[in-house]
């Protein structure tokens, strides 16, 4: 008997051309998707148990018929096909999800019945609600989803792609990244892989956390300006610098990655390192007047390395450049004329006057001009 009921349940299956002419109809009659979304939701299901039960009344009335099987049978099929075909129809027809997650404050969603979402920043709901796939740009996303409903969630930012089947988490991308954090339950993590690299998938339970990086150079220097301003170790941000310039960064993007290089080099002491970082980014480019924006702070930054790596005699020519370009600052002036003092008082007197002119801070006037009576009067 057992056999016969499976056979007749595949026998009355909706047909996928059905499913279409079911799913068109209700666009047609109903054009509000949420007033397709209330019928559909108010729709009949199974309950447990509901097939075994439908299978013990119907041995029980081919046993013992209160009319005959010709006459039982076929009504009793008729109607067991229609309500198999309306429910088999309503499970299958996914409902699309469209909308924003945008918010500047907290704010919370229920874009499903199994769905809880509590967010701040900005995002976009897409899927189904079978498959809900919500693309998060900026923020933090706090998402739950009732278990063994067969919910398939994916959050995706340009970092990673989270996807869960029952759990509690929560996603913040920002300038650092993407950080997933599992409240209850488990995620799956699919971090995006670096230019040239793989990405990295791992697996987080409850109370784990995980941090998918930046992969575009641009983001990449957006995270080494944040862990700097967040007083990280240098050799962190050095790491996040150096993987932004394996991606092949062009352009002002390219110039910043390579000042943060040098900045991060020189809090750490490297200066010969630095030294040769800033020769490397300015290509051959010279102080002279004209040269500006980030070529000019490069050039500052070469002589500020110069001196620190090898003192005078690496820094003294870059130093002159910049004065002879009038791109000096007073403190470069004020170096120069130390690099000077030894063998060219003259120069050093005439750089200490550019730097009083230009303005030295009031409490190193008194050292600028103690150096400049050291030197005497000209002759």
């Amino acid at each position: 008997m057992k056999h016969v009921f499976h056979h007749f349940a595949d026998a009355t299956r909706a047909r996928p051309d059905a499913l279409r002419r079911l799913e068109q109809r209700l666009e047609a009659e109903v054009a509000d998707p949420e007033r397709v979304r209330e019928i559909l939701a108010h729709a009949p299901s199974a309950r447990p148990g509901a097939e075994g039960r439908v299978l013990h009344r119907l041995a029980a009335r081919l046993r013992h018929p209160a009319v005959p099987h010709s006459r039982v049978r076929p009504v009793f099929a008729v109607a067991l096909a229609t309500a198999a075909l309306v429910m088999w129809a309503v499970r299958a027809v996914p409902l699309p999800l469209a909308g924003s997650l945008s918010a500047p404050e907290w704010k919370t969603a229920n874009p499903t019945a199994q769905v809880a979402l509590n967010f701040q920043g900005e995002g976009t709901l897409g899927g189904t609600n079978a498959a809900p796939d919500i693309d998060w740009r900026a923020g933090t996303l706090k998402v739950e989803v009732e278990p063994n409903k067969g919910i398939k969630l994916a959050v995706k930012t340009r970092e990673a792609v989270v996807r869960v089947v029952g759990t509690g988490f929560s996603v913040d991308r920002g300038a650092l990244g993407t950080t997933v954090e599992v409240t209850h339950g488990r995620v799956s993590v699919e971090c995006a892989a670096p230019a040239g690299g793989t990405g990295e998938s791992v697996m987080l339970g409850a109370g784990e956390r995980h941090v998918c990086l930046p992969t575009t150079p641009a983001a990449l220097l957006g995270r080494a300006r944040a862990l700097s301003a967040s007083h990280a170790s240098p050799a962190d941000v050095l790491a996040t610098v150096d993987r932004g310039l394996t991606a092949s960064p062009t352009g002002s993007v390219r110039e910043e990655l390579q000042v943060a290089r040098m900045e991060s080099l020189a809090a750490a002491g490297r200066w010969d390192d630095a030294l040769s970082t800033a020769t490397s980014a300015l290509a051959g480019v010279e102080a002279e007047p004209g040269v500006t924006g980030r070529a000019a702070d490069i050039l500052h930054l070469r002589a500020g390395y110069a001196l620190r790596a090898k003192g005078c005699a690496a820094a003294a020519p870059g130093l002159a450049a910049l004065s002879n370009a009038g791109m000096a600052s007073a403190p470069e002036l004020v170096s120069l004329a130390d690099c000077y003092a030894p063998s060219q008082p003259e120069r050093a007197r005439q750089a200490l006057r550019q730097a009083l002119e230009l303005g030295v801070p009031i409490d190193q006037q008194p050292g600028v001009e103690e150096r400049l009576a050291r030197l005497g009067s000209e002759p």
